[in-house]
């Protein structure tokens, strides 16, 4: 084994970042990204962050209500509460620490509306708020001591041992093996399965499988989250998002004959939630 740590963090995107910066200072936390860490589905977000900033015209009941029926009222209740009521503040502690969110002449954010919300409470920054929020988030987390960062790094297996993890490495061609306490899972999701995608090409599902290998039960894996407008590429895999908040804004979906068409399927036309747009 090459060093043991207290926790390692396997995935850079915004939930590994954040994990990281919340962790005491006396917590030594190895932080694994498998390509650069400016790369990740986060970073690649375009639209922004759903959060109930405005209690006056909005409200965690609304939003709550909101995501019910986006999710058909199969998800599960406890998370979407803890969800909407706990977002909010972790939104104001990224802003304090450094995340550019746009701001109106008063000071405070600026808010969109985007499919599936019944109010204007998506917070952002232009139209690459990820990549706002992990360039932030990177600057912070590269500058903590007790948080070592080993990037371009392939997790290729993870064995459960005695009082933790042993995790093992391919990098620059070299094997390097790890121990620790806790192993934390923030690695994505799984678009790269399908022929076209908006996702990176590192989205392959490598967390899920390693967690399943591990014990964990597997749920839901056909709820795949899907952006249903993308720019029609010639060529590649993968499509560039063209964000949903553009359909908020007022942008409509056109057929082949120039015709509008979303509301012939759903009162809600183009803001219906992703899958019945998709």
């Amino acid at each position: 084994m090459d060093k043991k740590f207290d926790v390692i963090i396997v995935g850079t995107g915004a939930a590994g970042l954040y994990a990281a910066l919340n962790f005491p200072e006396s917590v030594n936390i190895l932080l694994v990204s498998k390509r650069e860490l400016q790369l990740s589905n986060s970073s690649l977000a375009q639209g922004g962050v759903a959060c109930v900033l405005d209690t006056v015209h909005d409200s965690y009941k609304l939003h709550i209500t909101d995501t019910l029926i986006a999710g058909k009222y199969k998800n599960t209740l406890s998370a979407v509460e803890k969800l909407v009521t706990e977002g909010p503040s972790d939104v104001l502690k990224i802003k304090d620490l450094g995340v550019d969110f746009d701001l109106n002449e008063d000071g405070t954010m600026c808010k969109t509306l985007e499919a599936g919300h019944s109010r204007n409470r998506i917070v952002h920054h232009k139209d690459s708020t990820g990549k706002a929020i992990v360039d932030g988030l990177i600057a912070k987390v590269t500058q903590l001591k007790n948080v070592t960062v080993c990037d371009n790094a392939l997790v290729y297996a993870i064995d459960k041992v005695l009082n933790g993890f042993y995790i093992s490495i391919l990098r620059n061609g070299e094997k390097l093996h790890y121990g620790c306490n806790y192993c934390l899972l923030a690695t994505g999701g799984i678009g790269r399965v399908y022929k076209y995608t908006t996702n990176s090409a590192i989205a392959t599902g490598d967390g899920i499988a390693f967690a399943y290998m591990l014990g964990a039960r597997i749920k839901n894996l056909s709820r795949i989250q899907f952006h249903p407008t993308a720019f029609a590429a010639d060529h590649g895999r993968e499509r560039f998002l063209i964000s949903e908040a553009v359909r908020g804004e007022g942008a409509v979906l056109l057929n082949c004959n120039g015709e509008r068409f979303a509301s012939n399927y759903d009162s809600r036309g183009e803001l219906a939630p992703r899958d019945v747009v998709s």
